[in-house]
């Protein structure tokens, strides 16, 4: 029998962490119109953190539509300060439509194969991030009104890795 000499991370339950990751959840209801409201193009939340991290971390990140998006000419990105787009590329958000995922460079459909070589349009790829924030901003136009619910599935590296939504 195998002797496994190191220790697991464990989760605040004490349950050890596997490869799988941890998976935090942050839900954003887009009110553009409103000033500085999620979705509200150049007010406070453009650019705003969906995700804290600290210390170094592995990242996937996908999201699901609950409530159609809207706003004419609003498109939206997620990534991080100084790539804003590594996670999911400009979009245009009047085509995330209830039920569908949004996901790296795909257009939003209601399922996807992931796992796919690095370039595939449909492929969730993995991140690693020292203690930079995830963000989503507000590429053009205010998105007006939808509901997304946004997954972070992450497994921590150092012993302060940790996401929180």
């Amino acid at each position: 029998m195998a002797t496994i000499n190191s220790s697991f991370y464990r989760d605040a339950n004490r349950v050890p962490i596997t490869s799988a990751g941890i998976v935090t959840k942050k839900s954003i209801t887009f009110a553009g119109a409103t000033t500085d409201a999620w979705g509200n193009d150049g007010g406070a939340l453009d650019g705003g953190v969906l995700f804290t991290v600290t210390g170094l971390v592995k990242v996937q990140l996908l999201a699901v539509c609950n409530v159609d998006c809207t706003g004419a000419g609003s498109t939206n990105e997620v990534g991080i300060t100084g790539a804003t787009a590594i996670f999911m590329p400009t979009t245009t958000m009047t085509a995330l439509d209830a039920g569908e995922i949004w996901l790296n460079n795909a257009t939003p459909a209601t399922y996807f194969i992931t796992g796919e070589e690095e370039a595939a349009a449909d492929n969730l790829p993995i991140y690693t991030l020292n203690g930079t924030d995830i963000i989503m901003t507000t590429a053009t136009a205010d998105t007006e009104a939808g509901q997304v619910d946004f997954y972070c599935v992450w497994t921590p590296l150092s012993t302060d890795g940790n996401v929180e939504a």
